[in-house]
């Protein structure tokens, strides 16, 4: 392993950090995509591998986000960009910056980072675990399932006149509130104006409120839905009624989305054929004492301890934890030993017990935590329900 020389970068739109995700992403340089990398790094901390002539050779960008998890605001840093010129890989230099990522993040109070892995087993030796699943639709138009007709009306909107609307009803969504992100003006523009060309439309119910929302692109026969939003089961149909209203000119509808919508087989006169289901991003704890502190614990009663083994990038979160409650908010506190109820886990295991990913009986079948059957009652009856959800990729 090299000893390289990490900084953090301040100037990213120079030519060399340019070249770089040229090359490692198959990126062309431009105007558009420079635009797009430039205000993503604005918002973001980027770090530099550099070689002993002072040539670029790695780098990383962590962008600045907050999610929501169940009603509770966390920042998080979203990783991306992860890239080195093939000469210098195997040299252990995107290992020196993640390590100075998530200890940079640990002293800024980043309490969870994301990524979208290239490779699992490579991101698990950071702490990061599998969190997020996705449902791939690849299905012929003639397959798509049709809805009733609704008493709304749909419009086709400008971005400016559509963003203040979309995000209203994207924050509205109870899905987008189990650890989505808290989406940002500058977001959502990156996301929506600078990576291809979409169509948005809006649903209005009969009272002339919007309650939903499609965004989509159409090319070379195949109508792409890249994001759906809906309130209503109303809104819901109307939006799907435009969608079939393209099946006698495009062959193909594309729809991946962050959750798995099985109710789009419900009602199809015939089950949709070619759905997949597929794990998408990783999630990491950072700092998890702070998590626990303001986590959303349903019933808010109880007391057991957690022991958290092996955190190698994050050693701060090895120890015991003792969790109680006081006026309805955990406490926590650090200790040497306890005698109370104790859960035994990695860093990975703890969060996705704690994201609802798992459920802690079929971990302890598995053998992947140990736990008091105290500790296990605690978990099933204290935690909020329902899978992660994450629409957004970076």
């Amino acid at each position: 392993m090299c000893v390289c020389d990490v900084k953090k970068m301040t100037t990213f739109g120079d030519q060399e950090v340019l070249d770089l995700v040229a090359y490692a992403f198959q990126w062309e340089l431009s105007e558009k995509n420079i635009d797009r990398y430039q205000r993503l790094a604005a918002h973001s901390w980027n770090y530099g591998s550099y070689d002993t002539e002072g040539k670029l050779a790695s780098q990383v960008m962590a962008t600045l986000f907050n999610v929501n998890l169940h009603g509770t605001a966390y920042p998080m840093a979203g990783i991306g960009f992860v890239a080195s010129y093939p000469e210098y890989r195997g040299q252990g230099r995107i290992d020196q910056i993640m390590q100075e990522i998530i200890k940079d993040c640990y002293e800024q109070n980043i309490v969870l980072s994301y990524l979208a892995p290239f490779s699992f087993p490579f991101y698990r030796r950071y702490g990061y675990e599998y969190t997020f699943e996705r449902s791939v639709y690849d299905i012929q138009s003639s397959d798509w399932p049709d809805s009733p007709k609704t008493a709304g009306s749909i419009k086709r909107l400008a971005w400016e006149q559509a963003q203040p609307i979309i995000h209203q009803i994207y924050h509205q969504q109870l899905k987008n509130q189990r650890g989505a992100l808290i989406r940002d003006a500058w977001w959502e523009d990156i996301k929506f104006t600078l990576r291809k060309t979409f169509t948005f439309a809006v649903y209005y119910n009969a009272s002339g409120t919007p309650e939903g929302y499609l965004i989509y692109s159409i090319e070379k026969g195949t109508f792409t839905i890249d994001e759906w939003g809906y309130l209503t089961g109303e809104a819901f149909h109307g939006l799907n009624r435009l969608i079939v209203s393209h099946r006698d000119s495009v062959a193909k509808i594309h729809y991946q989305v962050g959750d798995d919508s099985r109710h789009l087989q419900t009602f199809a006169k015939k089950p949709m054929p070619a759905i997949l289901s597929r794990p998408d991003m990783m999630t990491r704890i950072i700092d998890l004492e702070l998590f626990l502190q303001t986590y959303p614990f349903t019933k808010k009663e109880g007391k057991i301890a957690l022991q958290i083994e092996n955190d190698v990038y994050a050693p701060w979160n090895n120890g015991i934890y003792e969790l109680s409650f006081a006026q309805q908010k955990p406490v926590v506190k650090r200790v040497e030993k306890t005698d109370l109820p104790c859960l035994t886990a990695s860093i990975q295991r703890i969060g996705q017990l704690l994201f609802g990913v798992q459920e802690i009986d079929t971990c302890q079948f598995f053998g992947e935590v140990k736990a008091d059957s105290a500790v296990t009652a605690f978990f099933q009856n204290n935690l909020p329900k329902g899978k992660p959800v994450l629409e957004d990729y970076f």
